[in-house]
């Protein structure tokens, strides 16, 4: 099938605003020196300390602001002006990479400092996500939301490919330390980034209480069905479906006979990531001239189908093409999702509903990892993933996100 103009020019009328672009490119690069920091920190810590619990406990702290701070940066998202924020935060986050590189530069480092340093970045992190998430949108139209939040997709699954491929050889050709200075000196390419960028102006509520401002994105999403039944979707989705990335290393070295030390384990993790790549990318491009509801239902059980059989072969040759595959149907439907609820908000609110999507999609993971941790001990890893893939099926049914007036459109025709 040959991509249609219009359909490429999603993407490309995205690309062609000189805000978006200057911030997608600086996203780009800030989130590829995260991305070294995160396996490569893991790496070293396991390394140093052959303790998989104090590693566990390093990716906890990483995660679980996103479950904790979301929803406060939300809020601030929504109060003050949302460049500054972004600059500050990235401040923060620059001064706590450092800070770790400090800490690990001898093998007897301080486990509880390097604990409180992970978590100020992953604090920072979670405060940033949501004014992140609500100034993209804002600076393209709305007929080109699609193209700008799938290369967003592209940008955050590029650098989980990228990241941790150079970080790898980093680590051996200057050590640990040095790789997190690195991802320090990254933030610095937002921070002069988001300086030149004109972010629209907003018209805040005026007379909103503390507590409306705290409570004000769950308002929103309960009052509105497709946002209410979206962040269902994800929720349920990040709870039940995504375990299996947790789980990505003891399906190598159980089910394909793959050393999580070796050069094709890191191919497989890559072949995912490239899979969930083109998946993003299609929704701003040939997937752009189909109902984005449809498509996402058709990615839901097309994806459970995928993961299904990611579980079920037992051979590295036949996990490449199904982990490409995998990857590509979890990013159409992640992409989709996101698309069809930031559509749906209003620009005053939309950092404070977007933190509400931050803690559904991103703060669950920790939960997630815990409950099919606990489930794998108790049974087998095929367990939760088989379950898993039956989910998305489920997911297929329940994430009818058409508007209010489609459906009632529909019932009008049917009915006459």
């Amino acid at each position: 099938r040959t991509f249609d103009s219009k359909e490429i020019s999603v993407v490309r009328a995205a690309l062609a605003n000189r805000d978006f672009r200057t911030m997608w490119l600086s996203s780009l690069g800030s989130t590829v020196g995260t991305w070294m920091q995160n396996v490569i920190l893991a790496a070293f810590v396991y390394t140093v300390t052959k303790s998989a619990w104090l590693v566990s406990l390093v990716g906890f702290c990483n995660l679980v602001p996103q479950l904790l701070f979301a929803t406060f940066g939300g809020i601030i998202a929504d109060m003050f002006n949302r460049k500054k924020l972004i600059f500050w935060l990235s401040l923060e986050q620059m001064i706590g990479s450092l800070a770790i590189a400090w800490i690990v530069r001898t093998t007897d480092f301080s486990r509880p400092a390097l604990l409180i340093a992970v978590f100020a970045v992953g604090t920072g992190a979670a405060l940033q996500g949501p004014v992140f998430l609500a100034v993209t949108p804002s600076l393209v139209p709305k007929e080109h939301l699609a193209g700008a939040i799938s290369l967003n997709s592209v940008s955050m699954n590029v650098s989980r490919v990228v990241g941790p491929a150079i970080g790898a050889v980093l680590y051996v050709w200057i050590g640990a330390s040095w790789v997190f200075v690195l991802n320090a000196a990254t933030y610095v390419i937002i921070m002069v980034g988001v300086t030149y960028v004109k972010v629209p102006k907003f018209e805040r509520k005026q007379g909103e209480s503390k507590l409306d401002r705290l409570v004000g994105g769950f308002r929103y999403v309960r009052q509105d069905p497709v946002v209410f039944r979206a962040i269902c979707t994800v929720l349920l989705f990040s709870l039940f479906c995504m375990p299996f990335v947790v789980l990505f290393p003891a399906m190598a070295s159980v089910d394909w006979h793959v050393s999580t030390k070796s050069t094709l384990y890191g191919l497989l993790y890559a072949t995912f990531g490239l899979g969930a790549v083109v998946g993003a990318l299609s929704v701003g491009t040939f997937l752009s001239g189909h109902k984005i509801e449809r498509v996402l239902r058709g990615a839901f059980v097309l994806f459970g189908a995928s993961l299904a059989a990611y579980i079920t072969v037992h051979s590295a040759a036949l996990a490449f093409p199904v982990g490409f595959l995998l990857g590509f149907f979890y990013f159409v439907v992640v992409t989709s999702l996101s698309t069809i609820f930031q559509s749906r908000l209003d620009h005053s609110i939309r950092g404070r509903v977007s933190a509400v999507w931050m803690m559904c999609f991103g703060g669950t993971v920790p939960v997630a990892g815990l409950i099919a941790g606990w489930i794998v001990s108790h049974s087998t890893v095929n367990t939760v993933v088989y379950f898993g893939a039956a989910f998305a099926l489920f997911l297929a049914w329940f994430a009818d996100l058409r508007a209010p007036e489609d459906r009632n459109g529909l019932r009008e025709t049917l009915g006459r």
